[in-house]
C-alpha cells in the first residue's frame, strides 16, 4: 500500500489535480482489503465452532448415559400366554418381562412358536421363527440430541455401510404404547443371493431406547407384516 500511496504522489506532484482521484482508488483498495479479512474470519470462525458442535453431539465427548445392563434368567421366562387372531388366524402370544436393567423394565409378546434366545448384553432378545429372525435390543442416546436425530444422522448410515444392497423403502414416526418411535423398513441382499425386507422401530424411553428388528424374505413380507405389527405394538415399558 505504501507504493501505491508513493506513486500518487508522484503523480500529484506532476499533476495535482489528479491527485484526489488517485487517492481515493488506495483507499478504495485498502477497504477491499480489510472487509476481505473480516469476511474470512468469520467463515473461519464459523466452521471451527460447527465443527465442535459436531465432536460435542456425535464425538467421543457426547454425553451417554452408561447403564448398567446384566442378564436376568426371568427375563427368558414367559409369565403369561394369550391368543389373538392375526390376519385371520389364531396365533398364541408369549409374553416376557425384560428386568436386566435397574430402572427401564419393558414388556413385549412374541408367537408362542418363536424361539427366544439370550442376546449379547442384557436387555436383549435374539428371535428366529420359520420365516425369519429378528431381535430387540435396548440403545443408550446421548444426552445431547435425540432419538430421531441418532436413527438418521448414525443408525442408518451405519445400516448402509453394514448391510449388503441396503435400500430404504420407507421410514415415519409412529406412537408405540404412547411412546414416540420411528421406523425404518428396507430391503437388503441374504447370503444366499434372495431379497430380504426388514422393519426396524427405534422406540423412546426415558433412560434408554428400544429397537426391535425383524426379518423375512421380500416375498413373504407381506404376509408377516400383520405379524410383526402385533409384536411392535406389544412393546410396553413397565416402569414409566
Amino acid at each position: 500500500m505504501l507504493i501505491i500511496l508513493e506513486l500518487t504522489w508522484e503523480q500529484h506532484e506532476k499533476n495535482h489535480y489528479s491527485f484526489p482521484r488517485y487517492f481515493h482508488l488506495a483507499k478504495s483498495i485498502v477497504n477491499v482489503m480489510f472487509i476481505n479479512k473480516k469476511v474470512l474470519a468469520v467463515i473461519f470462525l464459523t466452521i471451527i465452532a460447527l465443527l465442535g458442535l459436531g465432536i460435542y453431539s456425535f464425538g467421543p465427548y457426547a454425553k451417554v448415559k452408561k447403564t448398567a445392563v446384566t442378564q436376568n434368567v426371568k427375563s427368558f421366562t414367559p409369565v403369561s400366554s394369550k391368543s389373538t387372531v392375526v390376519n385371520n388366524q389364531s396365533i398364541t402370544f408369549s409374553t416376557y418381562q425384560n428386568k436386566d436393567t435397574a430402572s427401564d423394565f419393558y414388556s413385549i409378546s412374541f408367537p408362542t412358536i418363536w424361539q427366544v434366545n439370550k442376546g449379547r448384553k442384557g436387555g436383549d432378545y435374539l428371535l428366529q421363527f420359520a420365516k425369519g429372525d429378528g431381535q430387540v435390543i435396548l440403545l443408550e442416546v446421548a444426552d445431547n440430541t435425540t432419538l430421531e436425530l441418532l436413527v438418521l444422522s448414525q443408525e442408518e448410515p451405519q445400516l448402509k455401510k453394514t448391510i449388503p444392497a441396503y435400500k430404504r423403502i420407507d421410514y415415519k414416526k409412529v406412537s408405540i404404547q404412547g411412546n414416540d418411535a420411528f421406523q425404518l423398513s428396507y430391503t437388503s441382499n441374504a447370503a444366499d443371493g434372495s431379497t430380504n425386507q426388514t422393519i426396524k422401530t427405534y422406540i423412546t424411553g426415558s433412560d434408554l431406547s428400544s429397537v426391535i428388528t425383524l426379518t423375512t424374505l421380500q416375498s413373504n413380507f407381506s404376509s408377516m407384516e400383520p405379524l410383526f405389527t402385533s409384536v411392535i405394538n406389544s412393546f410396553q415399558w413397565n416402569n414409566q
